[in-house]
């Protein structure tokens, strides 16, 4: 029987011994950057610790939990100990259980902590992207020095943060990005990056593998170099990327391909996925298509709500035969996949931390962690240290300059707000889905300037969609 994070995460929900022992089991030691939880699994698994006494004293109750539920799941003890065994797994599932005792099971679930923070490290770019979010190029004046970034990189990995996806702009072009990678490597937080790929030769590939840095995502947003270089604004880029791309696959770094799909490659799509297979990477993702930055353009380029379920629908039909995991940022991509999974009592599903073989009890799951996770399970960094639900929903949560992380994280109202699906409006406050998928909250934003309002992009929104497309306008959101 194949055991994962969300089994687990179902038993742990339900144990009442467990809610008891995490609570005590919570407290942080500055000596060794761990919980007291964290420091038990590590010693069950085998792994060199110092437990203090309090650890010594509740280890034989949290072992009985994992024997219980290595029972439960018709699981080896040495699939038990391998899966504990991974770190970043210790750190992931200390924080979906430590929410849990703070805070109950809520729908959608709340947590301590985001699982990811995507950190745009610089506003500095190489490339003049039509759709950037963040509307880069120069960098800012303001943007954090090394020792504030490290300083902060101390909050997240304190505050409980599985992962960091460092972007931009081009993370690239900032000269100290290595050493502030191989830091929060060090944290043991998962390092990923997110670039354009335009600047990886084999020498940068080995730095970034060196660095510690797991995962590379390269964005080619075309099948042939015209789409992509008119997308990006400069020429040769599509050539570089894919040169990039190659670079990190030699290296053995998981590496994805990412594509935001608009009505200028909408259908290219196949031949994207049929390239990315080609190439060797282990993922496709494509993105939903959000209006903010420079991509505030006109419903001329977003796809229709019937383009995006004809899009959506494809990828996972798709993702059934490929060699690699293809995955969509929009919400409703999780609606597609449990109406198929209901119809047929099983199958693939794209949750907002984990994606796989879904059946039974833990498709029940999918109203806790599934759908749009901004504010929830992820936030965004600025260049300059401002905290934001989203790299694409510009509504500033707090500043790091100023704020502890963990502050912003709790007491922020954009946050708060974002954390129950009960304030949406429009279709998506009445849809059966709206646990499930709640739409995405920043193409509310871009298109009227409200959170909480439906996403015009669902096919259960054609009606919105079409009154925006005929007066033309996105409204700009309130700052």
């Amino acid at each position: 029987m194949e055991f994962n994070i969300l089994d687990m995460v179902s038993y742990i929900s339900k144990t009442k011994i467990s809610k008891l022992l995490i609570k005590k089991l919570s407290y942080y030691d500055e000596k060794s950057n761990e919980r007291r939880i964290e420091k038990i699994l590590k010693y069950y698994v085998g792994e060199k610790t110092n437990l203090d006494i309090t650890c010594r004293a509740y280890y034989p109750l949290v072992k009985k939990v994992i024997q219980s539920g290595r029972r439960k799941f018709g699981a080896t003890d040495a699939q038990m100990r391998s899966f504990f065994s991974s770190s970043i797994k210790r750190k992931g599932l200390s924080n979906v259980i430590l929410s849990i005792a703070n805070y109950g099971m809520t729908k959608p679930q709340m947590l301590s902590a985001p699982f990811l923070v995507v950190w745009d490290i610089t506003r500095g770019c190489n490339l003049k992207c039509q759709h950037c979010y963040s509307s880069s190029g120069v960098r800012s004046s303001d943007e954090l020095p090394k020792d504030k970034v490290i300083d902060i990189i101390d909050e997240l990995e304190r505050a409980g943060v599985v992962a960091i996806a460092f972007s931009g702009g081009e993370p690239l072009m900032r000269k100290d990005f290595f050493e502030i990678a191989k830091y929060a490597s060090k944290k043991n937080i998962y390092v990923a990056m997110a670039t354009n790929g335009t600047l990886i030769d084999r020498k940068i590939a080995s730095k970034i593998k060196l660095a510690g840095i797991k995962y590379v995502e390269i964005s080619i947003d075309g099948a042939t170099p015209l789409t992509h270089d008119t997308f990006r604004g400069v020429e040769g880029a599509w050539e570089r990327a894919v040169e990039g791309i190659q670079n990190c696959v030699k290296e053995g770094i998981m590496t994805a391909m990412a594509t935001t799909i608009t009505k200028n490659n909408y259908n290219e799509i196949g031949k994207i996925i049929d390239f990315a297979e080609k190439l060797g990477v282990k993922r496709f993702l494509e993105f939903n298509f959000i209006p903010t930055g420079r991509g505030r353009f006109t419903c001329a380029s977003d796809l229709t709500p019937e383009e995006r379920e004809y899009i959506l629908t494809y990828l996972y039909k798709r993702s059934k035969d490929s060699k690699i995991e293809i995955f969509s940022t929009a919400p409703q991509y999780a609606r597609i996949a449990m109406q198929s999974i209901m119809r047929q009592g099983e199958g693939d599903m794209s949750f907002s931390f984990y994606g796989g073989h879904v059946s039974g009890e833990i498709l029940k799951l999918a109203e806790f962690i599934s759908g749009c996770g901004a504010g929830r399970l992820y936030c965004a960094i600025s260049a300059e240290g401002k905290v934001t639900p989203c790299v694409f929903l510009p509504i500033e949560a707090g500043d790091l300059r100023k704020e502890r992380f963990e502050d912003i994280w709790k007491n922020s109202k954009i946050l708060q707000m974002l954390r129950t699906r009960n304030n949406l409006k429009g279709n998506c406050s009445v849809c059966e889905y709206k646990y499930v998928c709640g739409g995405c909250r920043s193409r509310a934003y871009g298109y009227y300037g409200d959170v909480n309002e439906s996403d015009p992009g669902c096919i259960r929104n054609q009606d919105a969609f079409d009154k925006i497309c005929e007066k033309n306008v996105i409204k700009e959101g309130k700052k």
